[in-house]
């Protein structure tokens, strides 16, 4: 307690911000798909909530459907502007504009929403690394590549592959140090590092190494039918 009030210090706020975009190319309605009776983002919705770790969760999105979902699933709505809602808008002008209406959230985490594969712990774990750790900017989730990039193969316009680096022609797989990507489901930052407009791999980050069944990035039809697959599965258990 503080000796000159007696009252605890305010715990710093949380909040969870999932970008929601009514339009989609490759797969239409993508964040409305499909996943045992529920929609994508309402599931994602669920994951946040039961982290236990957000004073808010809140969609940002330009599409009717999508936020009367989002309601329905218990999350708040965000509208998002014409000029953040074309396929070439980076994420994080999103999030800041999410968070601009929430002055008084500490910590943000961007959360996508086809995340549906992504346990709630792993949130939580975010969320102590960030409030243990004072000068760490930002954790993400990461994904070991499944195989070197340094063995790596181009492929000519004829077909002819050839190595893209054939000094590790020699090496051995288990001889190579692992190398990560981002896993495409979240990123829990600071306030001041999402408005700083620095990416987070150019900042003080740290990864939490993600399994392949929970760090399915969903980008082609395959993707979706994959992740819909694993989903039910992981039902069955």
């Amino acid at each position: 307690m503080s000796l000159e009030t007696g009252l605890r210090p305010e715990r710093k706020k949380s909040l969870a911000v999932i970008p929601a975009r009514g339009g989609s190319v490759r797969i239409p309605d993508k964040n409305l798909a499909d996943f045992d009776g529920e929609p994508a983002v309402a599931r994602v919705i669920a994951v946040a909530r039961d982290s236990g770790v957000f004073d808010e969760i809140v969609v940002s999105t330009d599409d009717n459907l999508i936020a009367n979902c989002a309601k329905n699933a218990g999350a708040e709505v965000v509208p998002r502007p014409a000029n953040l809602s074309d396929g070439m808008t980076p994420l994080q002008p999103v999030v800041v504009h999410a968070m601009s209406e929430y002055p008084d959230a500490e910590y943000t985490c961007l959360l996508l929403a086809t995340a549906v594969m992504l346990r709630p712990d792993r949130l939580a774990q975010a969320m102590s690394l960030l409030t243990t750790t004072p000068d760490l900017d930002y954790v993400i989730g990461v994904r070991r590549f499944d195989s070197p990039p340094e063995r790596g193969l181009l492929l000519d316009p004829q077909g002819f592959v050839s190595m893209k680096s054939p000094q590790f022609f020699n090496f051995r797989s288990q001889d190579l140090e692992p190398i990560y990507h981002d896993a495409g489901q979240f990123s829990f930052g600071r306030r001041a590092a999402w408005f700083s407009g620095g990416a987070s791999f150019s900042m003080k980050t740290k990864g939490i190494v993600l399994p392949r069944d929970e760090a399915i990035d969903i980008d082609e039809p395959e993707d979706l039918d994959f992740a819909q697959l694993v989903f039910r599965a992981r039902q069955l258990q």
